[in-house]
């Protein structure tokens, strides 16, 4: 009798394998599984510290208050980025582009003021001296308030006559007319 006992007792233990596991184990598991997902989260916060957990009511407070100021500063550096993109909605440009050129002795200076959100003149006129052979010896900006004081010192190589850079300023006065 003390066999069939044994051999009854070892297929129960085979079977235990393959049974589903008991309510405790998968409970434990979960709390497991719960308590290092708050611990996660608590190292996520920047007011935690290695080692010291906050209770679960104020973990849950924290991370709700840091993920809304994480959204506000979100937003703010949305604005912050528009506004310097010059993306200010539907508002346009009052600042007309002015152009002052000065050619001496196969140089061009030009200086130009526009709206500050607007770069599209310099880049204009950085392309027209470029497509004819000239070289930017430097370029400078300063913006004040709502304007762009440009300044552009190229050299531009002359022929005989002269006349390379009466024709630059004349593409230059152009251009940026067909801008306006």
């Amino acid at each position: 009798m003390k066999s069939a006992y044994t051999f009854f007792q070892l297929n129960m233990d085979a079977n235990a394998g393959s049974a589903r596991p008991d309510r405790k184990t998968i409970e434990k598991k979960r709390r497991m599984h719960m308590k290092s997902l708050y611990a996660r989260l608590n190292s996520l916060l920047p007011c935690s510290k290695k080692g010291v957990s906050l209770p679960l009511p104020e973990l849950l407070d924290e991370s709700v208050s840091y993920i809304k100021d994480l959204q506000k500063k979100l937003e703010q550096m949305k604005e912050t980025k528009s506004h310097l993109a010059g993306g200010m909605g539907s508002e346009i440009s009052t600042i007309t582009p002015h152009l002052d050129l000065r050619e001496v002795d196969g140089r061009v200076g030009v200086a130009i003021i526009t709206d500050a959100r607007d770069w599209s003149v310099f880049y204009k006129v950085v392309e027209v001296i470029e497509e004819e052979g000239g070289e930017i010896l430097s370029a400078n900006v300063t913006i004040v308030g709502n304007k762009a004081f440009y300044i552009i010192h190229s050299l531009v190589e002359e022929d005989n006559s002269g006349s390379e850079t009466i024709r630059v300023s004349e593409k230059l006065r152009n251009r940026v007319k067909s801008i306006v």
